[in-house]
């Protein structure tokens, strides 16, 4: 089958075959499109709040970080009866879907890229890994291999070419996005132990 020449339904197509994968399920995570990730999370001591900063990603597989379901702008953590601090979310309108914390992100794109989207998509992603670091991240061309992406995107952990929508070479992607998922989630434990070495006495 041949790729539409519309890259949302490319997208939509892959996703399809992809939301009903069991690994995902079996990793207790969703898969959605368009998912706000957090890029930045900024304090305000005056005003007494987190700020959560988000980027749309393409196609992500998470964990709910801030469920939709919520339907506010802020959230207050308290400890007993004393308030802590405000969780404030940027943009009300990324409020429309779950707040995900990204174990796998898909950046999509067609065809022949221009070296600037290249670049945002680059440190999009350079932004996610800072606060998400086990995230593993994919950037997918609906095309054919170009040395401009090659050269323009290194910040991605791989990246995938589907020059058709065949069973075949939509099979071979799905593989590789299940076993960045499977290495996400193995690097979760990792980096626990990593940021907090000490035993229990």
């Amino acid at each position: 089958m041949k790729l539409f020449e519309n890259e949302s339904k490319n997208k939509d197509y892959l996703f399809n075959k992809l939301k009903d994968n069991k690994e995902i399920t079996e990793n207790k995570c969703h898969i959605g499109t368009e998912i706000p990730v957090p890029y930045k999370h900024l304090y305000m001591p005056v005003r007494n709040s987190l700020e959560i900063s988000c980027y749309r990603q393409d196609i992500c597989i998470y964990q709910k970080l801030y469920d939709k379901s919520i339907c506010s702008e802020k959230i207050t953590i308290n400890t007993g009866s004393k308030k802590i601090f405000d969780i404030v979310i940027e943009d009300k309108a990324l409020l429309k879907k779950d707040i995900g914390m990204p174990f796998v992100t898909i950046e999509t794109k067609q065809g022949d890229v221009k070296p600037e989207s290249l670049f945002i998509a680059s440190e999009k992603i350079t932004m996610i890994k800072s606060i998400f670091p086990y995230c593993i991240s994919f950037l997918l061309v609906f095309g054919t291999e170009h040395p401009r992406i090659l050269r323009n995107c290194l910040c991605f952990d791989d990246i995938l070419f589907l020059p058709d929508l065949s069973d075949g070479e939509c099979k071979c992607v799905i593989e590789k996005i299940i076993a960045g998922l499977n290495k996400g989630c193995g690097y979760v434990p990792l980096i626990a132990s990593y940021n907090y070495p000490y035993e229990s006495e």
